[in-house]
């Protein structure tokens, strides 16, 4: 049923580069903005683990563009999608496709229009309310899909696009960076 579906956003920004975008599509224990969802207003936190029965169970899950099923990026079953639960959240990599909406979120992301902001389906199976009913945490949830989106509801997630000539490059930046720092210090 579409009205037992949830969906929520967070994002922050990232640097531009290559054709596979990563990120934290979830951050655990990170508290969402002001909801308002049927007739209430609260607060969300996401518990560690709490898609991992998703995960485990192979499930089909989509990267969308603004939760538009018509507007699909990657998905798990095709390899295009790939995600884990880490401590820190629901990481996400996903390769963009070379198609007219791929192009036009490549390009948006390059230009600064898109920043990075990730959102999430999900259906509730446990969660916890605090006594006023004011906040709760979801502690088990069915993924159903990740979404790119441009107005997030939860402040810290992000996502970048990357390549394997950049990775490479952050990589010896960092490794010249800590070579100096021990010449400076010696």
């Amino acid at each position: 049923m579409i009205s037992d579906i949830a969906r929520r956003s967070f994002g922050t920004s990232g640097k531009v580069a290559g054709r596979t975008l990563e990120g934290f599509a979830v951050v655990y224990n990170d508290e969402s903005r002001t909801i308002r969802e049927l007739g209430r207003t609260f607060t969300e936190r996401i518990a560690p683990g709490a898609f991992r029965s998703s995960l485990d169970s192979g499930a089909d899950i989509k990267l969308y563009y603004e939760h538009d099923t018509r507007m699909p990026l990657a998905r798990t079953v095709s390899g295009t999608l790939r995600l884990s639960s880490e401590s820190t959240g629901l990481r996400f990599s996903a390769d963009i496709p070379e198609t007219t909406l791929g192009n036009d979120v490549k390009t948006l992301l390059d230009r600064g229009d898109l920043t990075g902001e990730m959102s999430f389906g999900f259906r509730v199976i446990k969660d916890e309310w605090n006594k006023e009913r004011t906040a709760r945490t979801v502690h088990s949830a069915e993924l159903l899909e990740i979404s790119l989106v441009q107005n997030p509801a939860y402040p810290n997630t992000h996502s970048a696009l990357r390549s394997v000539a950049d990775a490479a490059h952050n990589a010896r930046t960092l490794i010249i960076r800590a070579r100096k720092a021990k010449n400076d210090v010696g």
